[in-house]
């Protein structure tokens, strides 16, 4: 009879009186005594962060809490106006609205840093890797992730702020270099302002800090999670799920299809 495998996690274990997280006691160690952003290097990392890694992850989570009545907070909205019972059916629909076109390009643009410059490389021409990977995009007829943005056409201050913690606590490496060298080809070759936006900047300081490019949008999702709580605890004391239904009802136009009109 052959050994059953192995089923192997180093995240956590439950035991009788104890808890055991990435090695630590739950209670005894960890709980009172480290931040949530210690807390969040710790489990996605496996150790414990140093006191700038501590303050960059802290300006990662914060970042993406909140921008406004964008549409995945109106359907988490209208999703606890429609199932107040399920609180995080609501959460659950903000979060899921995190994809390549709003909130959750980092990953994107991370995947983009990781493969123009592999872990490890050192002697690449950062000048030479940004202009072939905005070619590259081009003759994709692709965007390049993580540069441009609708609102801050002029810059992002979100990544600028981004940027300078990263210098500020070391952090700031060659994916940061990268991926502005990439914006500042882009805009030389379409002749208009491309700045790094923010889930670009987060997608270079993830890199640099060594996550692999799938995990870099865990900060958007982990922050805007807060966030989504924030505008559901809102809709509770100040309901306008209503108002956005009568609005949309009241600018909706019907065209009957060919069918109907024959």
């Amino acid at each position: 009879m052959s050994q059953q495998a192995k089923i192997v996690t180093g995240l956590g274990k439950a035991e009788l009186h104890r808890i055991l997280v990435r090695g630590y006691d739950l209670t005894e160690e960890l709980v009172g005594k480290i931040t949530f952003s210690q807390m969040t290097f710790l489990m996605l990392m496996g150790r414990m962060p140093t006191a700038g890694q501590t303050r960059m992850i802290d300006a990662l989570l914060t970042i993406l809490v909140e921008h406004g009545m964008v549409s995945s907070i109106v359907a988490a909205r209208l999703t606890y106006h429609t199932a107040p019972e399920a609180i995080q059916a609501a959460v659950a629909t903000a979060i899921l609205g995190a994809g390549s076109v709003h909130l959750g390009s980092s990953e994107w643009c991370a995947r983009m840093l990781q493969e123009a410059l592999p872990p490890h490389t050192n002697d690449a021409d950062l000048d030479t890797l940004a202009a072939s990977v905005v070619k590259r995009y081009e003759e994709r007829k692709q965007r390049v992730p993580g540069i441009g943005h609708r609102t801050h056409a002029e810059g992002d201050p979100r990544a600028d702020r981004l940027f300078e913690i990263a210098r500020e606590t070391q952090v700031y490496g060659r994916y940061c270099d990268l991926l502005r060298r990439i914006a500042r080809a882009a805009e030389s070759r379409r002749g208009r302002r491309l700045p790094v936006n923010v889930t670009g900047a987060i997608a270079a300081i993830a890199s640099d800090l060594g996550l692999p490019w799938p995990m870099s949008k865990a900060f958007a999702i982990i922050g805007r999670t807060l966030g989504a709580m924030a505008h559901i605890g809102e809709e509770i004391r100040n309901p306008m799920a209503g108002n956005i239904d009568a609005a949309i009802k009241s600018a909706l136009v019907y065209e009957a299809g060919d069918k109907e009109r024959t």
